[in-house]
């Protein structure tokens, strides 16, 4: 948790399980027409890319995630919507955001 503290105070953002409609980033698990999940990461709910935000593999998603968090512009505390907050992808990109921040 301290890890995830620092990382959220440096780039100044908070991780949600709670969905809202004006949260940032979004993160979470669909399931298509025959039954398969795939996994959406994307900032506008509205509008989502097949080829940009729809992953196979949930493996994929901390890339997503660091990006945002890395580039999210602006000085506003940013709303990241995961729905499974305890997941692995969500560890691994707060643990190379803690390691970009403390090098």
């Amino acid at each position: 948790m301290k890890k995830l503290k620092e990382v959220q105070e440096h780039f100044k953002f908070r991780l949600t399980d709670q969905w809202s409609n004006d949260c940032d980033f979004y993160i979470y698990e669909e399931s298509t027409a025959d039954g398969y999940s795939v996994y959406i990461a994307t900032s506008n709910i509205n509008e989502t890319h097949v080829n940009e935000d729809v992953y196979y593999y949930d493996s994929d998603l901390d890339h997503a995630l660091v990006e945002f968090i890395t580039y999210a512009e602006g000085e506003q505390k940013k709303t990241i919507y995961v729905d499974d907050i305890d997941s692995d992808h969500v560890e691994r990109a707060i643990e190379e955001l803690y390691e970009e921040i403390n090098k």
